[in-house]
Parts: C-alpha cells; structure tokens; sequence
C-alpha cells in the first residue's frame, strides 16, 4: 500500500476514519490524501427560474419588484444580483468550513505520526468526488466513515460509503 485516501465531512464517523487512515499511513509509509467534498448547491438558477414562473406577465424588469423584500444587507438593486451576491458568499463559507475540516484532519494525521497529508477540497457529488480524488492521485485505498453528516438524504438516497464501495476501482475500507 503506498497511497491512501481519506474522507472527511468533520463528523465523529470521519474523525475516526482519518484516524484508521493515519494509522495505516504511518504503518505502511503510505500517502496519505485527506479529501472534503463541498456540496452547496447555488440559489441562482432556482430562484431565477421561480421568480420568472411567479411574476410572468409583469412589465420588463419584473425581478426589480422582489428587491424590496431582498434583506438590506445584499445592498442589490436587483433580485438577480442579490442570487449571485447569496451564491458567492455561500460557496466563500463553505471554503471555509471545508478547509477548517481539512486543517483538523490533517492535524489529527500529524499527531498520528503522518509526516505530511495532502489536502484537497472538491465540489460536488461526493461519493463521485471521492472516487475521482481516489483516481487521480493514484490511491491503494479509500478510508470513510460509515455516516456522515447527510442525515435523511441517506436514508433516501443510499449513503456516500455504499456509492464509493460499489464504485471506486481500489479497496474501500469503511470505518464504523
């Protein structure tokens, strides 16, 4: 084994499977690669598409009237750059967060007796992203927890560890 991925959302589960990771990094003189997938979906198309629906028929400019319901703090004249102002600052704090995780984790690592983590921040589908990272730094393994911080869209929609073991192409280790 000589490189290792690992997932992490910041939840107890992806606490302990950073920890396994480091264990086995350190054990094996492996890579380790500490991966956040950020999933902030933008309000721009949502909203734009709803205030279109709402306020079909009104005169040119009919966005221009949702302005005054628009929280002052977006200083916009308009409900199309308020969307992009709300869209910026959301990708912006989930930058922050994930690279927070991602300092915790690799701190976590460091204390583990890991030399050095790489750390990457990806957007999009996680189970997907991780999967990709995996590939394109050339993983031995994948480490996750078993549950993140997904909640009732896991129930639903099946949990990001089930997707990467049916899809990743390396061994998956799921960490309880």
């Amino acid at each position: 084994m000589k490189n290792i991925v690992v997932a992490t959302d910041g939840s107890a589960s992806s606490r302990r499977a950073v920890g396994k990771a480091a264990e086995l990094a350190r054990q094996f003189r492996a890579k380790l690669t500490i991966v956040n997938v950020v999933d902030v979906q933008p309000l721009g198309d949502t909203y734009r598409q709803f205030a279109e629906v709402e306020l079909a028929g009104a005169p040119t400019g009919h966005l221009a009237q949702v302005t005054p319901l628009l929280p002052e703090s977006y200083g916009a004249q308009n409900v199309t750059e308020a969307i992009s102002t709300y869209d910026a600052q959301s990708w912006a704090f989930a930058q922050l967060v994930s690279d927070r995780i991602l300092a915790n984790a690799a701190h976590a690592a460091s204390a583990a007796g890991v030399a050095e983590a790489a750390k990457i921040s990806v957007s999009g589908d996680a189970a997907r992203q991780i999967v990709a990272t995996a590939g394109s730094v050339g993983a031995d393994m994948i480490v996750l927890g078993r549950r993140g911080l997904t909640g009732i869209a896991e129930l639903l929609l099946g949990s990001v560890s089930q997707k990467v073991m049916h899809h990743a192409e390396v061994d998956v280790l799921i960490v309880a």
